[in-house]
């Protein structure tokens, strides 16, 4: 396969998995534009709610995430059974985790108090929270969905109901916040009402899919089929690593958000913009990542060392240069995309100041976010797990703090501290494939 051959694969596989990822992310962006509106304040419960939730969220998709390299492995080789049971015993697995984690979510809801934000920002973000949290459900059944048809090389069908459900979000914002169509008037809580509206009309369009487009009829054909004993261990285990190592990264950040709370509104409200921006463009470095994780993984479980190597070079040419036009983007446009979220002068000068920190990591997030897609593509998930602990946990909250009070750097000291851990991580995972790959493909 010719270079160029190669590159279009991947991003064959990347681009829909970077678009629906995007559009996941605009679900909470969507919610920050529009609350943005109505003051900082309300911009800062949705901040809290957002951050503190989406830590747990996260760690259940790992769950579904898990479900991409085994599925992708039996796909590749044909064994339609085993792909049914791996997908099915996977969906269990995810639904299971999803009812633990929104009953526990539900039950510490009164208690976000205790993250420190001011308690106006606390009393606003509490309805939000409730409704975010009552989605994950659906967010779950959509991800083992996601996974699934992924995992068999259709990248596009999960993008478009993503993408469809995110227009509905936005639809459902004007309604439900602003009082539109004869709908009560809501305000934050009503950002978080249509969230989960749209997260549930996503899951009924995947379960209607599931059921009735041709292109599942080989799994539904086994319809019965369970995970192997070996396939369920691998499951679980690879689905709390993944879970973990996504958490410790999401914590860092989210900890990040909270110690920025302790400062005040304005500083928190900037944070949020220069984060949403630096997410949004991550999700497509994920959707590389994503794309390497389903070809190594087919290659791999086919023994085709050659074909792991070409996916790993593709997501790494491939994610570099996008990185190198995103720094461009955050470092040229940075006073004008703060005025897209809101018309405040202070939070605006502050956020293009921290798009300076954000432009600065774009290369090191890019680059962690493939390391881990391609060890995920050859089931290596335990050191990994070791890796994320030591740069997200040991690196970066406590070099983001020391910057941030004892340096007296304020929020930009946080961004000093994420910019630590990326590195260090990035490093260490591809050290980590480096060390596999010439153990196990020699």
């Amino acid at each position: 396969m010719s270079r160029s051959k190669d590159f279009r694969e991947t991003l064959s596989l990347a681009m829909p998995v970077a678009a629906s990822y995007v559009s996941d992310m605009l679900t909470l962006a969507a919610d920050s534009i529009m609350v943005g509106s109505l003051g900082a304040v309300p911009l800062a419960a949705v901040t809290l709610a957002g951050s503190s939730s989406m830590i747990v969220m996260l760690f259940g998709i790992g769950f579904t995430v898990a479900i991409t390299p085994i599925a992708a492995m039996a796909w590749g080789k044909g064994d339609h059974s085993h792909c049914a049971g791996v997908a099915r015993t996977g969906t269990q697995i995810s639904l299971v985790v999803s009812v633990v984690l929104v009953a526990l979510l539900i039950g510490v809801s009164p208690f976000l108090g205790v993250l420190g934000a001011p308690a106006d920002v606390t009393a606003l973000s509490i309805p939000y929270f409730r409704w975010l949290v009552l989605s994950f459900f659906f967010r779950l059944t959509f991800g083992a969905f996601k996974q699934t048809t992924e995992a068999m090389g259709n990248t596009r069908l999960p993008m478009l109901i993503a993408i469809g459900a995110n227009v509905l979000n936005v639809g459902l914002n004007w309604v439900f916040i602003w009082g539109n169509l004869g709908m009560p008037e809501m305000g934050v809580e009503g950002a978080g009402f249509a969230t989960f509206l749209s997260r549930m009309f996503s899951a009924v369009i995947a379960l209607w899919a599931w059921r009735r487009l041709s292109y599942f009829s080989p799994l539904r054909a086994h319809s019965k089929a369970r995970a192997s004993k070996s396939d369920r261990r691998l499951l679980w285990m690879s689905g709390a690593s993944i879970g973990l190592q996504i958490t410790l990264e999401v914590l860092a950040f989210a900890a990040g958000a909270i110690m920025i709370g302790w400062i005040g509104a304005t500083q928190l409200a900037a944070h949020q913009i220069a984060i949403n921006l630096a997410s949004i463009t991550f999700m497509v470095a994920l959707g590389l990542s994503t794309a390497a994780t389903i070809r190594i993984a087919s290659a791999h479980g086919m023994s085709d060392a050659p074909g792991v190597r070409r996916a790993a070079s593709s997501a790494i040419f491939l994610v570099l240069g996008y990185e190198l036009i995103t720094v461009l983007c955050f470092t040229t446009l940075r006073f004008w995309l703060p005025t897209l979220y809101v018309a405040d002068s202070a939070v605006i000068a502050l956020a293009a100041h921290l798009l300076l920190y954000a432009a600065a990591f774009q290369l090191f997030d890019g680059m962690q976010a493939v390391g881990m897609g391609l060890l995920r593509g050859m089931n290596d998930t335990r050191v990994p797990t070791i890796i994320s602990f030591a740069s997200y946990t040991l690196i970066t909250m406590p070099a983001g703090y020391y910057c941030a009070f004892h340096l007296g750097m304020g929020a930009s000291g946080i961004w000093v501290g994420y910019l630590a851990g990326l590195v260090i991580a990035s490093v260490g995972y591809f050290a980590r494939f480096r060390y596999i790959t010439k153990k196990g493909l020699a």
